[in-house]
């Protein structure tokens, strides 16, 4: 038997907040329980076996959150896998904009477009109580997490549906659009971070030659989905802020604005459906 103490100590390539998740996991015990009173957290032969199997994952640069599935965002925690990508802190600044732009007593009708893990559209519909929201994505993978997110948050006010937006055909319009597309250029997929490019899906990272496909094409097609003066709002990558404030404003689209993440850098863009 070795303590939580020892362990942590004996491996101190690993930062202690990440071992000390990987012990909880393995103990099924809390996070609290092993930062605070590791003295008295034990591991015996087989325990010690499988943390060093998840600490194995961890140096090969798998993320916390895949090896844990679990990854905290908004005001929840979801379940994550291979088949849908992680979300970042950056993203919440899509919820801060519709929270700007709306009452949560409003009656909304939401469209999450590539929901992934239906972090967005799950985050907002907690908020908006009184709303309505439907996630699409083309992975049916990604469809199945966002799917158990539901179940596990026991947000009732969400549907979820595997299609593409190209071959989408909605059945009502919406208030308020949202997106993260994928928005990495193709020739920049390579040299992305190792626990990107291996443990985040292809899909939800290659945005074409440009980066910029995604935009053209959802921003065509969201002009007939969108009730007149709905809003579209979409997450962007690094300089991208300005072409796709372009492509809205050459689609019809008013009212156009940016807002900056706590990096300071321009990530989200909204438009107005003229």
């Amino acid at each position: 038997m070795l303590s939580a103490r020892n362990l942590i100590a004996e491996n101190s390539d690993v930062p202690a907040k990440d071992i000390r998740l990987l012990i909880a996991r393995v103990k099924n015990i809390s996070y609290e329980k092993v930062a605070f009173d590791a003295d008295s957290v034990f591991l015996n032969a087989e325990e010690q076996k499988q943390l060093q199997q998840l600490l194995a994952r961890y140096r090969n640069d798998e993320p916390i959150s895949k090896i844990l599935n679990s990854r905290g965002f908004w005001k929840y925690d979801f379940f994550v896998n291979e088949d849908v990508l992680d979300p970042r802190p950056e993203t919440e600044l899509i919820i801060e904009t519709v929270l700007k732009l709306f009452n949560t007593s409003e009656k909304l009708n939401f469209l999450d477009i590539g929901t992934g893990s239906g972090c967005i559209l799950l985050s907002l519909l907690g908020e908006f109580k009184n709303s309505v929201g439907l996630g699409i994505d083309i992975s049916e993978k990604a469809i199945a997490v966002a799917l158990q997110n539901q179940q596990r948050l026991n947000i009732k006010n969400a549907n979820f549906e595997n299609a593409s937006w190209n071959d989408f055909s909605p059945s009502c319009q919406f208030n308020v659009i949202v997106s993260n597309p994928p928005y990495i250029r193709t020739s920049e997929i390579a040299s992305l971070d190792k626990n990107v490019r291996e443990y985040d899906p292809l899909l939800a990272l290659d945005g074409g030659e440009t980066g910029l496909r995604p935009y053209q094409e959802i921003s065509a097609l969201a002009t007939h989905w969108l009730k007149p003066n709905g809003h579209i709002i979409f997450e962007v990558g690094y300089n991208q802020s300005q072409a796709v404030s372009e492509i809205l404003h050459s689609n019809g689209y008013n009212s156009i604005q940016i807002a900056k993440d706590l990096a300071g850098i321009e990530r989200v863009v909204h438009g107005r459906r003229g």
